[in-house]
């Protein structure tokens, strides 16, 4: 019936504005912007394992994370893969190529059952020349990310292997950590291969510094979650 179609059609729109309202980059923006953010985007699903793009392609469109998880990793001419980043719902991505105008230098792919809100690059540089306070959270995204990136490096470059996946769990715990009585669990379940890329060693050492971790008591492996039990004690890891 057109009245069943209509309520279809208008309580898909009010969920797709509750995930952009928790786009972390969009938090604050008045009803007017949410509104023609809302207009500009479009819900796209991906299965786990599938890719979202690979290097080289056009910069078509920006992402918005809506559900599930992705990696943002690139790949030298060897085909080895350095992995720079696991994506949570909230995170914003592809949005440097689209702003410089650049093919894709990274490969995004699905960890697990994902949703995201997809905007054209043309939808969305007109949408930050219409608000320009937005495109200034952009740029100041882009310099986050690059910062964190050169941190890693010099962390690879001047850190021994077990201060580097200290670090790295404690930058996880940050941005995926949930508080329960023991620690801080990591929300996601990451791998030893996905630790392994993330700080530049191989899977059989993430394996045995983080068996090492858990007989010191600094953290605790749960059915593939990792809990922080002591951040203090961490932090200290040379």
């Amino acid at each position: 019936m057109p009245g069943e179609s209509l309520t279809v059609s208008a309580t898909e729109e009010g969920k797709k504005l509750w995930y952009l309202k928790r786009i972390r980059l969009f938090a604050g923006l008045s009803w007017k912007e949410m509104r023609h953010l809302q207009r500009i985007t479009k819900m796209e699903s991906y299965a786990r394992g599938q890719l979202l793009y690979l290097p080289g392609d056009p910069s078509g469109a920006v992402f918005l994370l809506k559900k599930g998880r992705v990696k943002i990793s690139k790949v030298n001419d060897d085909g080895r893969e350095a992995l720079l980043a696991i994506l949570e719902p909230g995170e914003i991505f592809g949005e440097t190529e689209a702003v410089t105008g650049e093919h894709r230098e990274t490969l995004v792919q699905a960890l697990e059952k994902t949703m995201v809100c997809e905007i054209r690059r043309e939808d969305f540089e007109k949408y930050l020349q219409k608000y320009p306070h937005v495109g200034g959270r952009v740029i100041k995204l882009m310099g986050l990310r690059l910062r964190a990136i050169e941190s890693r490096v010099g962390d690879m470059v001047f850190k021994s292997a077990p201060a580097r996946l200290a670090t790295m769990l404690l930058n996880l715990a940050e941005t995926m950590g949930c508080p329960e009585d023991r620690g801080i669990r990591l929300q996601s379940r990451l791998t030893h291969q996905n630790l392994a890329n993330l700080i530049g060693t191989s899977r059989e050492t993430v394996s045995t510094l983080l068996g090492q971790f858990s007989k010191r008591g600094l953290v605790l492996q749960d059915h593939r979650h990792i809990v922080i039990l002591d951040k203090a004690r961490l932090a200290n890891v040379h």
